[in-house]
């Protein structure tokens, strides 16, 4: 159980909590598709989380990766004007 809750980080607990919803909603109002959706949610969260992928992960969209070794304070002060006329 302590290695379960300690590989909870900030974008599962979000999806869980929305799967949750989901679930308490469809059960409530009898609702199969829901039910269904919020099951879906709950295992893509789980499968998302496992393997890093989706929203909310740096794998998804455009993430720029700094690059050290050029970053020296001689290149950060090179900044080249174009003159415009």
């Amino acid at each position: 159980m302590k290695n379960l809750l300690s590989k909870i980080d900030f974008t599962l607990m979000f999806r869980l909590i929305l799967s949750a919803a989901m679930l308490y909603t469809g059960y409530h109002q009898n609702d199969t598709m829901t039910l269904v959706f919020g099951a879906f949610l709950a295992i893509y969260a789980v499968v998302g989380n496992k393997y890093k992928v989706g929203f909310g992960y740096s794998g998804c969209g455009y993430a720029p990766i700094k690059e050290i070794k050029k970053d020296t304070p001689e290149t950060r002060n090179q900044i080249e004007f174009t003159e415009i006329k």
